[in-house]
C-alpha cells in the first residue's frame, strides 16, 4: 500500500492512472456496445430470416401432407411444423418432436393472428432454437374438410388421400412453426467476448507503456526546470531554462526565466543597496572616529573642541537622516497595510510646505510659487508630505541662484496631478530611470557646476518618492533638459469617497 501511494504521488503516475481510468470506461462502453449491438443485429436478422420461411411456407398447401408423410427434408438443424387445433387441443406434425419444446400458449396467441418470436431448447441437441409462430390457413389441410382444388388443364387427377394423411378433424386455424438452431449466433457471440475479454485488458497494458513513455516525453521540459532550479544559488542566478517550444511547457519556462530574471535583479539591488549603504555609513563613522580620536590624543583649546564637536554633530545627523531614509524605505517595502489612510487635501498640503520651505529658497537666491485648485484624495498625510517635501528640496537643491521653482496642483478627470518645475541644471536623458534608483548619484548631470558647492545628500531621496507614489496607486515620471530644468509629475488615483 505504500509503495502504491508513493508511486501515485507522481504526476506522471497520476496522469498514466486517470488516462488508463478513462480509456478503460470507453473500451468497456464500447466492447459492451459491440456485444450489444452484434447481438441484436444477428437476432433481428434470424427473425426475419424465421420470418421470410416461414411466409415461403405460407403459400405450400402441401406442407402438412408432406410433414404427415415425412416427405419434407428440411435444412440440418431446422425445424418446421403445423399445429392443428383438435377436440383435445393442438397437435403437432412437425420434422422432428416439438411438443416439449413449444409452449402451448405461444400456440394460442399465434392462432390469434399474434406472430410469435420465441426461443426454448430442443429436446434431442439440448441447444436453445429460435421458433417463429404465425397463422396458417393453405386452401387445403389435411383433415380439415376441406376439397382439393379442381386440377388445371393438362394437370394429373390427384388421387385420394393415403392412410398417413386421414388428419383429424380441426376445430380452428393451424398454426405455422419455424425454428432454426442459435447454435452459430451463440457461438459468434462467445468467440467475440472472448475476443473483447482479451483484446481490452491487452490494450490497457499497451496503452499504460505507450502512456508512460508519451507522459514522460512531455514532461522532459519540467525534469530541465528541475535540473535548472536545484543548480541555482543565491550567488548564480545567472542559469536559466532552454525553452525549446511555444505549448503551455514553453510559457512555463519563458515564465521561469522571467522570475529568475526579477530575482536576479532584486538579489543584485539588494546586494548594491548593502553595499551603497555601508559605504555611506562608513564615512560618517570615519569621520567622527578621526575628529573624536584627535580631540583626546592631546589637550586643545575649547575652539578647537568645539570644532570637532560641531564636526560630529553634521555627520551624526548626516547618518541620522541616512538612516531614516533606510526605515522609510523599508517601511514602504512592508506595504500599503502599514499606511493611515485618510482624505488629504493636496492643495491645503502643498501651499503649507511651499510657505515652509520658501525661507530655504529665499536663503539660496531662488524664487518659489505654488498654484493649486482643490484636490482631495485618500492617502497616508505623513507620506505624502514627505513626497512634497523631497522633490521640492531636491529642486531647490539642484537650481542655480538666481532661478525659480514651481509647484502645481490639478484635477484631472481620474486622478491628481503634482508638478514640481524647476530652472536647474537638469537631468541627461540616460539617467532619467536611474535616478529613482536607491543611492542614485549622477554627479555629471545632477551637480551645480564649479562654481557652486557640491551637494549633499543620501541617494534615497527620489527613491523615497517614487516608493510613496506607487504605495498610493500612482506614478511618478520625470521630464529634464540638461542645462534648462526639470519637472516632476505625480499622478495620484482620486477616489469618489475622498
Amino acid at each position: 500500500m505504500a509503495i502504491f501511494v508513493i508511486f501515485f504521488r507522481s504526476i506522471r503516475a497520476r496522469f498514466t492512472g486517470w488516462y488508463l481510468v478513462v480509456l478503460a470506461v470507453l473500451l468497456l462502453a464500447m466492447a459492451l456496445g459491440t456485444y450489444a449491438y452484434l447481438r441484436h443485429a444477428l437476432y433481428a436478422n434470424l427473425d426475419r430470416a424465421l420470418a421470410r420461411q416461414a411466409q415461403e411456407l405460407s403459400r405450400r398447401a402441401d406442407l402438412g401432407v408432406q410433414l404427415s408423410e415425412s416427405r419434407y427434408r428440411a435444412p440440418l438443424g431446422e425445424v418446421v411444423g403445423v399445429y392443428l387445433a383438435t377436440e383435445e387441443g393442438y397437435t403437432a406434425i412437425a420434422t422432428r418432436s416439438i411438443e416439449d419444446s413449444i409452449d402451448v400458449a405461444w400456440v394460442e396467441r399465434a392462432a390469434a393472428g399474434s406472430p410469435v418470436y420465441a426461443t426454448a431448447s430442443d429436446e434431442s441437441s439440448g441447444q436453445p432454437v429460435r421458433y417463429y409462430l404465425s397463422l396458417y390457413e393453405p386452401d387445403a389441410v389435411p383433415g380439415s374438410g376441406n376439397p382439393p382444388p379442381s386440377p388445371r388443364p393438362g394437370e394429373r387427377q390427384p388421387q385420394p388421400l393415403g392412410p398417413a394423411q386421414q388428419m383429424v378433424h380441426t376445430e380452428g386455424p393451424a398454426v405455422l412453426v419455424v425454428g432454426r438452431p442459435m447454435d452459430v449466433i451463440s457461438s459468434s457471440l462467445g468467440a467475440l467476448g472472448w475476443t473483447l475479454v482479451i483484446a481490452v485488458p491487452l490494450t490497457l497494458l499497451l496503452s499504460a507503456g505507450g502512456g508512460l513513455f508519451l507522459v514522460r516525453r512531455a514532461l522532459h521540459p519540467v525534469d530541465r526546470m528541475i535540473e535548472t532550479a536545484r543548480g541555482i544559488e543565491e550567488t548564480d542566478l545567472g542559469k536559466r531554462v532552454d525553452v525549446q517550444s511555444t505549448d503551455e511547457l514553453g510559457r512555463l519556462g519563458e515564465t521561469f526565466n522571467a522570475m529568475l530574471d526579477r530575482l536576479e535583479r532584486a538579489f543584485r539591488r539588494q546586494r548594491q543597496f548593502t553595499n551603497d549603504a555601508s559605504h555611506e555609513l562608513r564615512s560618517p563613522l570615519s569621520v567622527i572616529e578621526a575628529e573624536a580620536t584627535l580631540a583626546l590624543r592631546r589637550e586643545r583649546p575649547a575652539e578647537e573642541y568645539r570644532a570637532s564637536l560641531e564636526t560630529i554633530a553634521e555627520e551624526a545627523g548626516a547618518m541620522n537622516q541616512l538612516v531614516d531614509g533606510l526605515l522609510a524605505l523599508a517601511r514602504g517595502d512592508a506595504g500599503p497595510e502599514k499606511m493611515l489612510i485618510e482624505p488629504v487635501d493636496l492643495a491645503a498640503l502643498t501651499e503649507e510646505i511651499v510657505a515652509a520651505m520658501t525661507p530655504l529658497a529665499q536663503d539660496t537666491g531662488l524664487a518659489i510659487d505654488a498654484e493649486t485648485v482643490p484636490c482631495t484624495v485618500s492617502g497616508d498625510r505623513v507620506r505624502l508630505r514627505r513626497l512634497l517635501v523631497n522633490l521640492i528640496e531636491n529642486a531647490i537643491r539642484y537650481t542655480d541662484t538666481g532661478g525659480a521653482v514651481a509647484v502645481s496642483v490639478e484635477r484631472g478627470s481620474h486622478e491628481a496631478l503634482i508638478r514640481v518645475t524647476d530652472t536647474g541644471i537638469g537631468i541627461a536623458p540616460e539617467h532619467h530611470q536611474s535616478i529613482f534608483e536607491r543611492f542614485a548619484r549622477v554627479d555629471t548631470a545632477r551637480s551645480r557646476g564649479s562654481s557652486a558647492p557640491a551637494t549633499s545628500g543620501s541617494g534615497l531621496g527620489l527613491a523615497i518618492c517614487r516608493q510613496i507614489v506607487e504605495l498610493h496607486g500612482g506614478t511618478l515620471s520625470v521630464e529634464s533638459v540638461l542645462g534648462e530644468g526639470s519637472t516632476f509629475t505625480v499622478r495620484i488615483p482620486v477616489s469618489d469617497a475622498a
